[in-house]
């Protein structure tokens, strides 16, 4: 169910990611709206869902970037999975959790999505440069967008799954 939503979502986050937000670049750094959009649902969903939109909006990604398809769920993917592990219900209470998750999961999936680049394919990075004037601002940004993705997908995961009522 959360698919058809998904879907649609991630792809208009892949294009806004691809077409608008280069032009507003920012210290080199812009908001990586497909990852946190992957961080987010996992981050609320209980099950595997997260998952499912970290392949899905991998494969988005890569079609748009001109890097072999698949390197980007390849990375995206297990980062959900490690998000998913986590309690929902900790992050409605705490505002700084969020953040560093934010953070720490666009810190992995950039140096991740380098390291495939590096070794996968074979293309040479130049990896302070990167780090540094990519990743950093990145990082920055997506720790800002993070907190109002997750307030207008919160009730929106709440309407997709409805809470079991126990007697």
């Amino acid at each position: 169910m959360s698919l058809q939503i998904g879907i649609p979502l991630l792809l208009a986050a892949t294009l806004l990611q691809a077409v608008v937000l280069p032009h507003l670049r920012m210290y080199g750094g812009q908001p990586d709206l497909v990852v946190v959009l992957v961080l987010a649902w996992a981050t609320l969903d209980h099950e595997q869902e997260g998952m499912v939109w970290a392949f899905i909006g991998g494969l988005c990604l890569d079609l748009l970037s001109g890097v072999p398809l698949g390197i980007s769920s390849l990375v995206l993917v297990p980062i959900a999975y490690l998000v998913s592990l986590t309690e929902a219900r900790v992050y409605r209470t705490n505002v700084l959790l969020p953040l560093l998750l934010a953070g720490g999961g666009t810190l992995v999936y950039h140096v991740g999505y380098l390291l495939a680049i590096r070794f996968l394919v074979g293309m040479s990075v130049a990896w302070l440069q990167i780090l540094w004037y990519v990743t950093l601002p990145s990082l920055l940004f997506d720790m800002i967008v993070i907190l109002p993705i997750l307030w207008m997908l919160r009730p929106l995961y709440a309407k997709l799954h409805p809470g079991r009522m126990r007697i």
